[in-house]
């Protein structure tokens, strides 16, 4: 896939999950309740477009950088959410 069609897919992707969160009453509750799990998804698929224009040896790296990054801050916010679910 061409690097722009890459381009103008994300910049789709970012504007239409951006709406679903705003005004969607399940989006509106995952912004506000579980906002770690919006960014996995939002990164999810980043990852999905640059796997069409990446080799898989640059896309591994490129995910296992993000995906070690980010254990810390999803650890921290289920270990906060399990406190105020109790």
């Amino acid at each position: 896939m061409a690097l722009s069609t890459v381009l103008l897919l994300a910049a789709v992707w970012g504007v239409v999950w951006a709406l679903f969160l705003q005004y969607h009453p399940w989006g509106q509750w995952l912004a506000v309740r579980r906002t770690w799990l919006t960014v996995v998804a939002g990164v999810g698929v980043d990852l999905a477009l640059l796997a069409t224009v990446l080799d898989l040896a640059t896309w591994l790296t490129v995910a296992g950088v993000i995906a070690a990054s980010s254990i810390g801050i999803i650890a921290r916010s289920i270990a906060n959410e399990r406190r105020e679910d109790i």
